[in-house]
């Protein structure tokens, strides 16, 4: 007779509460956590600049210095030509708005003539702008965080500084923690893969996000649409944020260019471009820039951009993505958690994966 398998239902109580509690924290320590996620990230990019410095000879708060004000100057430089441009592009909003209203005259006319439904007064009208005024207070809303997005703002370098100063603490805790060679090891090889995982996605993703801009900047000025880098830059920047960033980037572009076009191929134009542009990004720049970094699926990607953004705002959907790299590591070098893993891989990777250890094991018997 066959064994009864029972649900460990103690067990499963258990990571359940465990899971619930976490997403707790997350969302009770956002004002920490946040900032401290990002700044674990740009640490990973300014620390080759610093070790290339203290080689050099300089003292590691000096070179962690240098590098932490030329990072802030490219982003101040950054912010300041995005909020520039968005009030030059707020200085055309009279004749934007006219526009809209002849394009809401010509669906009413429409919508009279073949539908045979006659919209009392303005209703239509009133409708749309009513959602209009939703949609705006709804970012209104948002920017009253602005003293919660100054404090990230300050707190950010900060942490910068100092994950870069204490960078050997997590060696020296795995030498100290981990007396045995063989857990030492072990612990050591996660945190190796974690650390070169992280390098690798902003790496690429830092590469895509340039060359992202540089494509819709050539595609945008060659249909000769005003603010041409403003916008590209804004969809490289959207383009962080898997699925929704892209779409939301690209209604806002075309929708731009129909409102200040005379004639509807511009906008067309501008759609079809910029799609095959994405196309082009996702399926061989994207492949190759920042490649299988994290190695989770896209269904696993997409429950993280939701999550992420429930819990953390903007910011989760960019930062769940390497956090989940992060978790799938751990599931992966931990053999009692090594099955659940199996949920976030990329199955088609794995199996490319398998197949090439396979063929190098032939080759080396």
């Amino acid at each position: 007779m066959e064994k009864d398998i029972k649900p460990n239902i103690p067990a499963y109580f258990y990571w359940s509460a465990t899971i619930a509690l976490m997403i707790v924290f997350l969302i009770v320590g956002r004002s920490i956590l946040v900032p401290l996620a990002w700044a674990i990230l740009f640490s990973f990019l300014l620390v080759p600049l610093v070790i290339f410095l203290e080689k050099h000879g300089w003292k590691r708060p000096l070179a962690i210095l240098t590098s932490l004000i030329l990072f802030l100057i490219i982003i101040g430089a950054l912010i300041y030509f995005l909020g520039s441009q968005v009030v030059a592009i707020s200085s055309e909003l009279p004749s934007i708005t006219g526009k809209l209203s002849v394009y809401i005259n010509d669906v009413k006319d429409f919508v009279e003539a073949h539908l045979n439904i006659i919209p009392q007064g303005s209703d239509l009208q009133k409708l749309l702008v009513g959602q209009v005024e939703k949609v705006a207070s709804y970012f209104l809303k948002h920017v009253t965080t602005i003293g919660q997005t100054l404090m990230y703002v300050f707190l950010m370098p900060v942490f910068v500084y100092f994950l870069l100063y204490y960078r050997e603490l997590p060696a020296q805790f795995v030498k100290e923690r981990y007396r045995d060679r063989e857990n030492r090891e072990s612990v050591s090889h996660i945190f190796f893969k974690i650390q070169k995982m992280i390098e690798k996605y902003m790496v690429g993703v830092l590469w895509l996000t340039m060359t992202t801009a540089v494509m819709d900047f050539i595609v945008l000025i060659s249909l000769g649409v005003n603010y041409a880098l403003f916008f590209a830059v804004m969809i490289a920047l959207l383009n962080l944020i898997p699925y929704v960033g892209n779409l939301i980037a690209m209604i806002v572009v075309v929708g731009y260019a129909l409102l200040t076009s005379d004639s509807l191929l511009i906008p067309l134009l501008v759609l079809g471009l910029l799609w095959a542009a994405n196309m082009l990004q996702e399926n061989l720049v994207r492949p190759w820039l920042v490649g299988s970094s994290t190695k989770i699926n896209a269904f696993v990607v997409l429950i993280s951009v939701i999550v992420g953004g429930m819990v953390w705002g903007v910011s989760g959907m960019v930062l769940f993505i390497p956090i989940v790299g992060v978790v799938k590591i751990i599931l992966e070098e931990v053999p009692s958690l090594r099955p659940f893993a199996v949920f976030l891989s990329d199955t088609n990777k794995v199996e490319g994966e398998n197949i090439l250890e396979n063929q190098e094991m032939k080759t080396e018997d």
